[in-house]
């Protein structure tokens, strides 16, 4: 619900703060005092789009505020908007609106301290109030809005979510076949590259780090002569020369060992040059081995040059690494394969679609009769409250039609909620045909068919906030006594907010708010503020009596009041 609205700069309010209450809370005021001001102040913090005239005379910028309680009726479908947003939102905190209208043309909205859009506001100011009267920001003109009261005044509210089910899987899978059937050569062609792609790939039987052992092959190879004699150098001096450093080796391990044989000082060091002669024969054995084994080899070079050219190649078409070359080769062969399959995916999906479409056609028939069931009891419901509300001969009509198209089997347009397009008729005159509410309903008949409306569905609206303006235009007397009787029964659910002139609506207010003008400083002001006892009978008492207010006023103004609070 609303808690507070603070003002600044707007139209002739210079400055306002106003705390409100749950229940039915009342404005009265004399004529021009700047009632409807309020109202569209509220609607600037739901996000109503507003022009820079609506700027106080002087000022640089108008500022609305409003803080709103989410209690159990808010839609968990705020928190969702603002977590899209990135606009944190802790559990039973409030939801402060904050939105400037510059001269300059910047205006700004913030959302609870964070900046947004005003559609971001828009959506969210949905949920949080609906406004009826001579403004803009009226739901029951939207053809979506007919359509979730008739459906939550039928119950039909989960055989719709069942429906919008089975129409968003219906959809998805047309998108799927679309996507599969869409380019019909392009596919060809890509089957045909893709199909090379995998055969070179395949044909060259690659394998992890084959290209690095090549090349060290190839190195051996192209050196061979080379590699070669340095293996028989090296056997020279090691092993097989008269002098070689084996030959010397083992002639001074001889003479050590006389010498130990005499003098044992020196026999660590004959272990040493033993250890020595056994690790220098095995070195001269490996070398003369790698000597024996290292031939120039022009076939095999020739061989290894031809496949490091193909490994190039495919590396200049599939990846910088034989590892990303196999990846490419592995991710073209699934999507060819998925390509080769595509035939009999279509043929799946096609009948999947046919089948779904069945289906979606028995639910839309059997939505269709529901809802004609509960626009016949609507309609009559409706008419019995607008007899109360002073519309004895109106006629309410609910019209169900359903649009050409080939959604369903039998060829109906269906949407997410069903292949009914739904409109609220209204008839003033007996003998009228009914037409669009948006073309002949006045505002104040707008108020009170909703108010009838809102009687009807005030368990199932989850709009927290209300507010009617001219709802009591054109009435008087019993009638304008039953109009406050229904807004103070809806206000039992829901937090109203009423601008009226009449004693009988104002009497049965929870809070009752007094809007005057004043002048301070050669400059006129709109004030509003939470009436007094005393001040809420005068003020009954002024609605009653006009400027002449009498001891008979007040004690009927006193006598509504106290009527009007059991």
């Amino acid at each position: 619900m609303l808690k507070e609205l603070n003002i600044k700069n707007f139209a002739i309010i210079d400055q306002l703060r106003v705390e409100f209450g749950p229940g039915l809370n009342v404005f009265t005021g004399e004529t021009g005092a700047g009632k409807s001001i309020v109202v569209d102040a509220l609607n600037l913090a739901l996000g109503e789009r507003a022009s820079g005239d609506l700027i106080r005379t002087g000022a640089q910028e108008a500022v609305v505020e409003a803080a709103f309680e989410l209690n159990s009726h808010a839609p968990t479908a705020i928190g969702r908007i603002l977590s899209e947003q990135g606009i944190e939102m802790n559990e039973g905190d409030d939801l402060i609106v904050r939105r400037i209208l510059a001269a300059s043309g910047k205006n700004k909205v913030y959302i609870n301290g964070s900046l947004a859009n005003l559609a971001t506001l828009a959506a969210i100011g949905a949920h949080l109030a609906d406004i009826h009267g001579q403004h803009e920001h009226q739901s029951l003109l939207s053809l979506e809005q007919q359509m979730e009261m008739l459906d939550s005044f039928g119950n039909l509210l989960k055989l719709r979510s069942a429906f919008g089910e089975l129409f968003i899987g219906l959809r998805t899978l047309r998108e799927e076949l679309s996507g599969l059937e869409a380019g019909e050569r392009e596919k060809a062609q890509r089957e045909d590259l893709l199909r090379y792609q995998v055969n070179e790939i395949e044909a060259a039987r690659l394998k992890p780090g084959e290209d690095e052992e090549l090349l060290a092959e190839q190195r051996v190879l192209a050196n061979a002569e080379k590699l070669g004699g340095l293996a028989q150098a090296a056997d020279q001096v090691l092993y097989s020369s008269e002098g070689s450093a084996l030959a010397g080796l083992k002639r001074a391990i001889t003479s050590i060992r006389d010498i130990v044989a005499i003098d044992p000082t020196l026999s660590p060091t004959l272990e040493m040059l033993e250890s020595g002669k056994a690790q220098l024969e095995e070195a001269a054995r490996e070398v003369a081995t790698y000597a024996d084994r290292v031939e120039f080899d022009p076939a095999r070079l020739e061989s290894i040059g031809d496949r490091l050219d193909l490994i190039q190649k495919l590396k200049k078409k599939y990846g910088a690494t034989l590892a990303e070359i196999i990846a490419f080769g592995e991710t073209a062969a699934a999507e060819l394969e998925k390509i080769e399959r595509s035939g009999e995916e279509m043929d799946r999906l096609r009948k999947e679609i046919a089948g779904l479409k069945d289906q979606i056609t028995v639910k839309a028939a059997e939505l269709t009769k529901k809802r004609a069931a509960a626009a016949r009891e609507l309609e009559k419901k409706v008419e019995t409250e607008l007899g109360h509300l002073g519309m004895k001969k109106t006629t309410f009509a609910v019209r169900i039609e359903q649009e050409a198209g080939d959604d369903t089997a039998d060829g109906h347009k269906a949407g997410p909620r069903g292949a009914d397009r739904i409109e609220f008729l209204i008839s003033a005159n007996p003998g009228e045909e009914p037409r669009s509410l948006a073309k002949i309903a006045s505002g104040g008949e707008l108020s009170r068919i909703m108010l009838a409306l809102k009687t009807i569905l005030v368990e199932g609206d989850p709009i927290p906030t209300l507010v009617f303006d001219e709802v009591d235009a054109g009435i008087g007397g019993a009638v304008a006594e039953e109009v406050g009787r229904k807004l103070k029964r809806i206000a039992g659910k829901r937090q109203v907010f009423c601008i009226t002139h009449l004693a009988q609506i104002a009497s049965m207010a929870s809070s009752h708010y007094g809007v005057a003008k004043a002048v301070k400083k050669d400059r006129t002001s709109t004030e509003v503020r939470l009436l007094e006892q005393r001040e809420r009978i005068d003020e009954v008492a002024r609605m009653l009596g006009g400027k002449t207010i009498t001891d008979a006023t007040i004690k009927h103004a006193q006598e509504m009041i106290e009527r009007g609070m059991n």
